[in-house]
């Protein structure tokens, strides 16, 4: 059975965890492979903090509670596709239901924060060629918790603007 499931809340919600200086992991949800980024000491930005490939929902909760005990994180956000237009589609509805079963087991507040572009953002770091093949197969998990990083910082700007 699931444990309570801490509830979604507006972003500004998590302004007293910002001004606390606590924590807060930003995670870009992939089918494969998930972004994590945590937040930097004075809350002025994000940093990758690594991409957690896993073939189960246990494994993936397993990953993320260690990173959030080892961080004493507090709160979390999540990058949500939101269409051009601004609506939400299928993918929108997926990341949501996918949320919703992991916090579950980690009992935190989170938030979405509009993702559209941070992975283009991302991989624009990447544009020049990469010289060896480790570098090329390293491409996908470095572009992951860099877009985690993208969408965190975001977040944590529009917090602090509001």
């Amino acid at each position: 059975m699931l444990n309570e499931t801490k509830k979604e809340v507006d972003l500004l919600e998590l302004k007293n965890i910002v001004e606390s200086k606590h924590k807060i992991i930003g995670l870009d949800l992939g089918k494969k492979r998930i972004g994590v980024s945590i937040s930097t000491l004075d809350m002025n930005g994000a940093l990758p903090l690594r991409t957690v490939s896993y073939s189960g929902l246990k494994d993936l909760v397993n990953e993320l509670s260690e990173i959030i005990m080892n961080h004493d994180v507090k709160a979390v956000v999540i990058g949500l596709p939101i269409n051009m237009d601004g609506s939400e589609g299928k993918s929108s509805q997926s990341i949501r239901d996918k949320s919703k079963k992991i916090l579950s087991f980690l009992e935190l507040p989170y938030s979405f924060w509009d993702e559209r572009l941070s992975t283009v953002a991302a991989a624009r770091v990447y544009e020049t060629p990469s010289k060896t093949r480790q570098k090329r197969g390293n491409k996908k998990k470095d572009i992951d918790n860099l877009a985690s990083a993208f969408i965190l910082e975001g977040a944590l700007e529009y917090i602090k603007r509001n």
